[in-house]
């Protein structure tokens, strides 16, 4: 899945996303591109077909758990901030970015202004205000309602707003430097306060607006909504930059594909204009697809990673068990048989694009199968005659589930099982579908061992991850701390790097956690991802960002040449 994270825009807080800048790669046609030429001056119109490579469980913004719901979101919604190619927080729906110049952040970080643009309107020609905002985090915080996040939110005692509902002071309970990330891009978008205030919280979810809502504020509008089929949208006449021309598409059509096969398939026949999240393990194929062209963000935030359920009692009381695990990955064969090149090394949940975060002498495990043989030796684990390992009538075998049909996954599974096999540990594959893996199955705790991919968004702040908030028992069944591991003292060095606009504070607390986590290994990172989109030619501002809403960050700025796609 995906996560989400923030940036601060202060002269202080900007040092914090200075290295954030991401020069995303530009090659030719042979190689891999981000965008045909945009010299020409755009134009509207064009039909645009996106193959989605998971299914979204929710286009109601913070309602589901997958991280494709966001691609939608950001066509379907005004966020208060939006990121951009280069991963830097802008306004949007606001007049500014609150930074401490212009007043709108405390020295202590516990109070926040926003300033919402005048004359904003839902779809349904109703004011979008600084009421519908106020009335957002209040859901999000409802128990009943059941939000994907609450992390940042949850930190809210109180708010004002202004006579004329342009204004919103957020007044929280302990500082919080990531607090502008919580409510950038689509996921994070205010929701429409008359649309939903006379439903109960418990029953938004469960109506039809979960999956075709029916008042939105962004570029587009849904028209149709085929659930496992195709989500067709419009253009917005209400979008608060209608009169600029924006969005430039006159329809954008999201298909849910589960088979990347049919995806290649697609572009090969010519019948879509873009897809994002490819399988890496075709990538020569897609080169030489004609008129089409790769389009790649080398400098991305995201990694790959194993979550290790510690509700298991072996995996969960164990730790020499989750380290032999650790040393037992080959990650270089990893990024070079199952991803194809296309990853870079990466041993905790910080990659090099923050800073502070990335940590580059980190204390990585090293691969090493008789290290790991052996230490499993020492602490009385025996192997049977099938060459499992066992002690005390606990048997080394586990389920390992990724998400169904990504075939790099699945070389990683065959890998990775391999290696384990070699130590005495034995792993059964349990694949799932993305809508099963990212719900119940993971929040439900029914996995041993879980690979997915995961990012930050716009701030380091890796709290959905390891927060003891976050474990879904302890946050409505959603929250993203699937590891179900909870850590006094990476609370604790949460707080310091959440409270602080001092890089070199935050730096030191990460560092910290990344000593805990490689230690205690409630997860394995196993690289991080050179995630592949594709693209027609004829195609312009087609740029995936690093983070956040990723594919469709500048969804209102793609156009087509001649306005067709």
């Amino acid at each position: 899945m995906r996560s989400r994270t923030n940036g601060y825009l202060t002269r202080t807080l900007f040092s914090l996303l200075a290295l954030l800048t991401l020069i995303l790669s530009a090659c030719t046609a042979s190689g891999t591109s981000q965008s045909t030429s945009t010299s020409d001056k755009p134009v509207q119109g064009g039909t645009w077909i996106d193959d989605l490579t998971n299914e979204p469980d929710s286009l109601i913004p913070n309602g589901g758990t997958q991280d494709f719901n966001t691609l939608v979101d950001q066509a379907l919604y005004s966020p208060l901030f939006v990121g951009n190619a280069q991963g830097k927080i802008t306004a949007n729906l606001v007049t500014e970015v609150p930074d401490y110049t212009n007043g709108d952040i405390s020295k202590d970080l516990k109070t926040w202004i926003f300033k919402l643009k005048p004359g904003l309107l839902w779809s349904d020609g109703q004011p979008l205000t600084a009421e519908d905002v106020d009335y957002t985090w209040k859901l999000w915080t409802n128990p009943k309602f059941g939000a994907a996040n609450t992390n940042g939110y949850n930190l809210i005692t109180s708010t004002d707003v202004s006579a004329n509902k342009l204004q919103i002071t957020f007044h929280l309970k302990q500082a919080y430097a990531p607090f502008l990330a919580v409510w950038t891009d689509g996921r994070t978008s205010p929701l429409p306060k008359h649309h939903f205030e006379s439903m109960d919280p418990s029953e938004i979810l469960k109506s039809p607006d979960n999956l075709k809502p029916t008042v939105v504020s962004g570029p587009f509008t849904i028209s149709e909504s085929v659930h496992g089929d195709h989500y067709t949208l419009v253009r917005n006449p209400k979008y608060f930059r209608a009169s600029e021309g924006l969005p430039y598409l006159n329809t954008l059509i999201f298909r849910p594909i589960a088979s990347q096969e049919t995806i290649l398939n697609d572009f090969k026949a010519g019948s879509i204009t873009s897809s994002y999240f490819l399988d890496v393990s075709k990538t020569s194929t897609y080169k030489a697809v004609s008129n089409y062209h790769l389009v790649t963000n080398p400098n991305a935030s995201n990694y790959e990673f194993i979550a290790i359920n510690f509700n298991n009692p072996i995996l969960g009381n164990h730790v020499e068990v989750r380290k032999a695990m650790a040393m037992a990955i080959d990650h270089d064969a990893l990024i070079k048989d199952a991803r194809q090149g296309q990853a870079v090394p990466l041993c905790t949940d910080h990659g090099q694009s923050y800073n502070p975060g990335y940590q580059k002498d980190a204390p990585c495990p090293k691969y090493d199968l008789n290290a790991a043989n052996k230490l499993l030796d020492d602490n009385g684990w025996v192997k049977g005659s099938d060459g499992i390992r066992s002690k005390d009538g606990q048997r080394l075998e586990f389920r390992y589930a990724t998400t169904s049909g990504k075939p790099w996954r699945q070389a990683d599974e065959d890998l990775i099982q391999a290696n384990f096999l070699k130590i005495g540990i034995k792993l059964n594959i349990d694949n799932q579908p993305s809508s099963v893996f990212f719900g119940p199955y993971m929040n439900g705790g029914h996995h041993d061992l879980a690979e997915y991919e995961n990012s930050w968004t716009y701030d380091p702040d890796d709290a959905p991850l390891v927060s003891c908030s976050q474990i879904p028992t302890n946050n409505g069944g959603k929250g993203q701390n699937r590891t179900f591991h909870c850590d006094p003292e990476v609370q604790n060095l949460l707080v310091q790097e959440e409270t602080s606009a001092d890089p070199a504070v935050r730096q030191d607390a990460f560092n910290k956690e990344h000593q805990i986590y490689l230690t205690d290994f409630p997860f394995i990172i196993l690289y991080s991802p050179v995630d592949l989109s594709m693209a027609k030619n004829t195609v312009h501002n087609y740029l995936p960002g690093p983070m956040g809403a990723l594919e469709t960050v500048n969804v209102w700025e793609w156009w087509c040449s001649g306005g067709k796609c």
